[in-house]
């Protein structure tokens, strides 16, 4: 019988099973232990990182994608379900957990997250109510602290880019129903938090998706955003993780052979708000483990028509931002003065961002022209409705039973870009400063010397004069354009589809068929199976949702079973 994995328990915790330390008195401090909030060093390079400690697990990304991991590996009955499964379930309340159990996990959370201290688990304890299980037990938070890194250059927090999204961009509620949410243990947990806390009116009845026929049968509310931040912010404190995220940008990994034949992965990361462009301070940390949990990268679309802007202008971004400058410009702006939107503003896209854009921005008392070159297509989600209800694990095994080409083609057409809700659509009506335009493009810009506003001639023969364009396109999401991936791809090759990485089915790095997947080194194959993509680059496997929330949850689901085991493989061959 090989060695016990080793135990981090805290001396003195009561409930050896509860990934949530419920009291006070429950546990003894760990407050000596804890990791540093704030860095109080000249270097922008987190201190605990100063003694060379090669890392369990390397997380990219404290979005959605990588909080639902972590919380799934730290959840001693965490949901591993597949969506087919947990629909099926769903349909039958006896085969659920009790009313009870998620009930008395609410409060757990309430009573953890308002203690200073933190609990660890028993693994000895753990061990043999696990052993009958499929699935591997969970890494302790004394394990996750010691020997996890979550790296994000939005940070220092977790969800930090998608909050300053719904805060700058004002969405009062989600797009996603209220039980697409992050917390492993139930997918009824954000409802029951609404209700336990007598919070159910931001349960947002959605007026239009009324109707139940074959494809959708409801739930039909959203959580407001404020629901769902508090929501996450109760789990984050709960869980003991609220302040593990450094701040960072991973510029590049590389897989590397230890000593002992062990794959290692070196994380080239600079620190710091602004990554590159504002710190010179960068470290290289070694991980045993490492998961790609990114937001999607967009490669800046160029137009024609800037050409003649930029021989005039020098600087075209005062007058011209692209998507990912919005939102910081409006941050800065709001926070310097208080109003974040020109006086005139021509926005051009035709999904949810741009259309609340618009609205804000009509609300804010400026002159606002939207413009899109196709007709705006109405819909409640941003895929198609029957993804989102009870037959959607009955279309993932029609997605999975495809080869990864046609994969490809049913992703376009489940998602056929940006689209709008009916509810937006309807308020666009209501501003008398606000301009619609569908199927229009810009055809022609120049610059008025004497104010300095743009002129902007459409081809439809229209002519606006904004103080600024905002380009709230979408584009391609394209494994290229992650640049820290690069080394990655020299070393350890990965097969593409329409710029997506075809992965194995828990999400890992497969070797590409044909020349190039043949004849690997064994350290270069188990690295493969040590590196695992979410989110976007996860789409062939996971399917046309798999950037959503939904997906976050699902692609939870697959990598952290396979990091459960691979963690628990190693510590037990150990």
């Amino acid at each position: 019988m090989g060695k016990q994995r080793p135990t981090f328990q805290r001396p003195g915790c009561n409930d050896s099973e509860a990934a949530i330390c419920g009291g006070d008195n429950c546990c003894n401090s760990h407050a000596g232990q804890r990791t540093n909030k704030k860095i109080q060093n000249d270097s922008s390079i987190p201190r605990e990182l100063d003694n060379d400690q090669i890392k369990e697990l390397v997380i990219i990304g404290a979005g959605p994608h990588g909080l639902a991991l972590l919380l799934r590996l730290l959840e001693p009955k965490a949901d591993f379900l597949s969506d087919k499964e947990r629909h099926r379930q769903a349909e039958h309340r006896d085969r659920m957990k009790p009313d009870r159990d998620v009930v008395q996990h609410i409060k757990k959370l309430t009573r953890a997250a308002g203690s200073k201290k933190r609990q660890s688990k028993n693994m000895n304890k753990r061990k043999n109510d696990y052993a009958v299980k499929a699935v591997p037990p969970p890494l302790s938070l004394d394990e996750v602290l010691s020997s996890v890194l979550v790296v994000d250059k939005c940070g220092p927090g977790w969800l930090s880019c998608w909050n300053d999204n719904f805060r700058y961009i004002n969405i009062p509620h989600l797009r996603s129903l209220f039980n697409a949410h992050l917390d492993p243990f139930d997918h009824r947990s954000l409802e029951f938090y609404a209700e336990y806390n007598q919070r159910g009116e931001e349960l947002v009845t959605l007026k239009y998706l009324t109707q139940r026929n074959h494809e959708f049968t409801g739930p039909y509310q959203a959580p407001t955003t404020k629901l769902f931040n508090d929501f996450h912010q109760l789990l984050t404190k709960g869980y003991g993780i609220d302040d593990i995220v450094r701040t960072g940008e991973v510029l590049s990994i590389s897989p590397t052979q230890s000593d002992d034949s062990e794959p290692i992965f070196e994380v080239e990361i600079a620190w710091g708000k602004g990554g590159t462009n504002d710190h010179v301070d960068t470290k290289i940390v070694k991980a045993k483990r490492v998961v790609s949990a990114m937001g999607p990268v967009f490669r800046d679309q160029e137009f024609y028509w800037e050409q003649n802007l930029v021989k005039k202008l020098q600087s075209v971004s005062e007058h011209i931002l692209r998507p990912h400058q919005i939102v910081p410009f409006l941050k800065q702006s709001q926070e310097e003065s208080g109003q974040g939107f020109p006086e005139s503003l021509l926005i051009v896209g035709g999904g949810i961002t741009s259309t609340q854009l618009a609205l804000s921005a009509a609300k804010s008392g400026s002159e606002v022209m939207l413009i899109q070159r196709s007709k705006m297509l109405p819909r409640h989600f941003d895929i198609e409705n029957k993804w989102m209800g009870p037959k959607r694990g009955v279309l993932l095994d029609g997605f999975w039973s495809l080869d990864v080409n046609d994969r490809a083609v049913l992703l376009k057409e489940a998602r056929r870009g940006g689209s709008v809700p009916p509810e937006i659509l309807e308020k666009l009506l209501r501003y008398p400063k606000l301009q619609v335009k569908e199927e229009v493009e810009i055809s022609e810009v120049e610059i008025e010397e004497q104010d300095n506003k743009l002129r902007v001639f459409l081809d439809d023969g229209s002519e606006f004069l904004p103080d600024m364009i905002w380009l709230a396109t979408g584009s391609e999401n394209h494994l290229d354009n992650y640049e820290a991936l690069s080394s990655l791809r020299e070393i350890l090759p990965v097969g593409t589809v329409n710029g997506l990485p075809v992965l194995n089915e828990d999400l890992s790095w497969k070797a590409p068929q044909g020349e190039g997947g043949r004849n690997e080194p064994q350290w270069m194959t188990v690295a493969r199976e040590r590196f695992w993509c979410m989110g976007a680059l996860a789409a062939l496997e996971l399917g046309p949702d798999s950037l959503n929330l939904v997906g976050a949850r699902s692609g939870s689901v697959k990598v952290a079973e396979a990091v459960r085991r691979d963690f628990w493989g190693k510590a037990r061959d150990a």
